[in-house]
């Protein structure tokens, strides 16, 4: 059965390659022909202002204002940050990536955009959260050093039941902007439950523990060449990060197959208790 399982997610990995051309395409007439609209409220707007409306990009703004750990991605006074980490990540040995840079909290107009292209493949919220997600990476003291970026793969059984596999797409945008290859290095060997609905820590770390592999079966080789992380710094695309479990899973499976130094670089890492965050006055949530 594990075999068949492999099996059937690599011929959903290369039909899905097969499409991307066609779904560009498609995208860029349905963007020529779609009113714009706001991808965080989707309010009308002037074409001249962007992908967000005037109230969005104001939270947009505030949220990337607030100081963050820039190991763990947590919200922190600046005090409580020191150069490689902050006083609460120091002690999780879980965090096993060597920097991780973010966009924002996870407000309820960021998160919008981001279900949106979750749960309903509104593949222009991808280009927005993409440029976004490259203007922060530039911004980081490691963005010269990475060679490929890695996006957090979905089982080929939640594939089916997504319009789109959204770490994929955030990543193969935002590497055309930062002009990095994406490598599909990872698969997920086991299809568990959503993240979504374990709400503790210990749930969720359970929940992905060994649920990633290399890709390598004999398909893998065919379709993507070139595709070793061995001797290359990599950074891990996603949309969240809220406990870190993913992220960590994944890295692991990237250290054992060489990777040279690993980061990751999500949209959002959602507020965790004790962090000091308040709403930016005079915006409503």
């Amino acid at each position: 059965m594990g075999t068949t399982n492999r099996l059937l997610g690599t011929g959903v990995g290369v039909v899905s390659r097969t499409w991307t051309l066609s779904r560009d395409l498609v995208r860029g007439v349905v963007t020529l022909a779609s009113p714009q609209t706001c991808v965080c409220c989707g309010e009308w707007i002037a074409g001249v202002e962007g992908m967000f409306c005037h109230a969005c990009r104001k939270q947009l703004d505030w949220g990337m204002s607030l100081h963050y750990c820039r190991r763990c991605g947590r919200t922190q006074a600046l005090e409580s940050i020191h150069e490689e980490h902050c006083g609460r990540c120091k002690h999780e040995r879980f965090w096993n990536v060597a920097g991780l840079a973010r966009v924002g909290l996870y407000t309820p107009r960021l998160q919008n955009a981001l279900l949106d292209l979750k749960y309903r493949g509104r593949l222009r919220n991808a280009d927005a959260m993409a440029g976004l997600l490259a203007a922060v990476i530039r911004k980081q003291s490691w963005a010269y050093e990475i060679e490929a970026l890695v996006p957090v793969p979905m089982h080929w059984l939640r594939r089916l039941q997504r319009p789109c596999n959204h770490a994929n797409v955030l990543a193969t945008e935002t590497g055309k902007r930062l002009g990095v290859p994406v490598i599909p290095a990872v698969g997920r060997t086991r299809h568990g439950r959503s993240q979504v609905d374990l709400p503790s820590m210990t749930q969720r770390f359970k929940n992905v523990e060994g649920c990633f592999a290399i890709r390598a079966g004999w398909l893998d080789r065919l379709s993507w060449r070139g595709t070793s992380v061995k001797g290359r710094t990599v950074c891990i695309i996603d949309n969240l990060a809220k406990t870190g479990a993913t992220l960590y899973e994944v890295s692991k499976v990237l250290r054992k197959a060489g990777a040279k130094r690993i980061y990751a670089a999500v949209v959002s890492r959602p507020a965790s208790p004790g962090d000091p965050v308040s709403r930016p006055g005079g915006d409503p949530w």
